[in-house]
């Protein structure tokens, strides 16, 4: 008990580290080939954060029988989780601006969570077809992210352009593992208290290893904020939900079908993704009327969240 409570203690204190090491070394690629913050944490900061559920899934996906609840789960409730309790955390301590997320990536992340929700609605396994769905969302989202339009003046460039390092690229890739070392430290060592108490799969992944594995955004909205880079922190949040849709779910679905086996949706998903599509319809509102979350919001997103999981444990 000692051990797993030092480890805990250690695996959160290096993804905290990591994270903040990662948002500078993020930001700096972004000024010197004049990318948008959003897009950098889109894409790169994203990526990063959303290791730990690849991780999982790809072990889960490997399985003899692969255990589908713990993917689909995991997926759904990291994005609730991301939506709903990493926002709403966050702005307890910040006024978080959702207006600074393009109309173009609202919509792309409605589109892709809706295509991903439609699937539970009419099919009990997700088939061939809905593979090749996912694919063109995969193309169309590289697409946009090619035409994305910069956001960095010329000033800001040149302010980061003489102290650039190319080994900087080595250093962020070691944070991506730190990242990835220290949530699963945390994880890890969390998890065995909530499998005795006899939780199912499904309710694990969407409540455990759903926090655990939002750990490293929480950590980067957080510290992007106290470093006025909340614009990666945004970015991170909603690229991570789109991540885990077609980076960390669409792979699990082809390591399962290229094995010739079925990836079955579990019966007790319903709830769990009406409360991701209500959350992301929720916070794409917000962003559109550009309202920032601030301490009211903060609460009622914390307090919803909470009642999610009483209800569902």
């Amino acid at each position: 008990m000692i051990s797993s409570s030092i480890l805990v203690i250690f695996g959160l204190l290096l993804l905290l580290y990591c994270a903040d090491r990662m948002i500078i070394f993020a930001d700096t690629i972004a000024k010197e080939f004049s990318l948008s913050p959003i897009l950098i944490g889109l894409t790169i900061v994203a990526f990063g954060t959303s290791a730990p559920e690849l991780v999982i899934t790809i072990v889960a996906s490997l399985k003899d029988i692969p255990v589908t609840d713990a993917i689909i789960g995991n997926v759904i409730g990291s994005n609730v989780a991301n939506l709903i309790l990493i926002l709403g955390v966050s702005a307890l301590f910040f006024n978080i601006d959702l207006g600074q997320i393009k109309n173009a990536t609202n919509a792309y992340l409605f589109f892709i969570t809706l295509y991903f929700v439609f699937i539970f609605f009419i099919e009990t396994s997700f088939g061939f077809i809905f593979l090749l769905g996912f694919f063109i969302f995969l193309i169309g989202f590289i697409y946009y992210l090619k035409n994305y339009q910069s956001e960095i003046t010329d000033e800001d460039e040149n302010n980061y352009e003489e102290g650039f390092q190319r080994s900087i690229y080595i250093k962020l890739m070691l944070t991506f593992i730190g990242i990835f070392i220290g949530g699963k430290l945390f994880l890890d060592n969390s998890l065995d208290l909530f499998k005795y108490l006899g939780l199912q799969e499904t309710v694990i992944g969407v409540s455990v290893l759903a926090i655990g594995t939002s750990l490293p955004e929480l950590a980067t909205v957080i510290l992007a904020y106290i470093k006025k880079k909340g614009a990666i922190g945004i970015g991170n949040v909603i690229g991570s939900n789109i991540m885990n849709i077609l980076f960390v779910f669409f792979p699990g679905l082809l390591i399962i079908q290229s094995r010739g086996l079925t990836f079955n949706i579990p019966e007790n998903s319903i709830l769990h993704i009406y409360v991701l599509m209500l959350s992301t319809i929720t916070v794409i509102i917000l962003s559109l009327f550009k309202i920032k979350i601030g301490k009211v919001v903060a609460l009622i997103f914390t307090g919803s969240y909470a009642t999610y999981i009483w209800y569902i444990v």
